[in-house]
């Protein structure tokens, strides 16, 4: 399934200065932009299985306007993968509002 990558201009979800992260923010995992996100409950992360047999599970993170991320596991791909792949689409997702959705196509 091939991932869409959109860039939204319009919408309530206002481009959030890169610079304007705690500096002092010291991650305990190796997701500090997923960490961060949830912390400063800017958002909400879902994990899980869609009722939708040929998706497998996934992982959505979304605000309150908006699905920031949505992505879907590979064939083979470990929980650890798929949250890398999320660490590395909710930083433009937040700073440039570029948003990615595997479910939608």
């Amino acid at each position: 399934m091939e991932s869409s990558s959109r860039t939204r201009t319009k919408g309530r979800h206002p481009k959030r200065d890169p610079g304007s992260a705690t500096p002092n923010f010291a991650a305990s995992t190796p997701w500090p932009r997923i960490e961060q996100f949830l912390d400063a409950g800017e958002g909400t992360l879902c994990l899980g299985p869609i009722n939708h047999g040929a998706l497998g599970y996934t992982a959505v993170a979304s605000d309150q306007h908006n699905m920031l991320v949505a992505l879907v596991a590979h064939g083979g791909e470990s929980l650890h993968q798929l949250l890398d792949r999320l660490e590395d689409a909710l930083g433009p997702a937040l700073d440039e509002n570029v948003y990615v959705d595997e479910m939608n196509g």
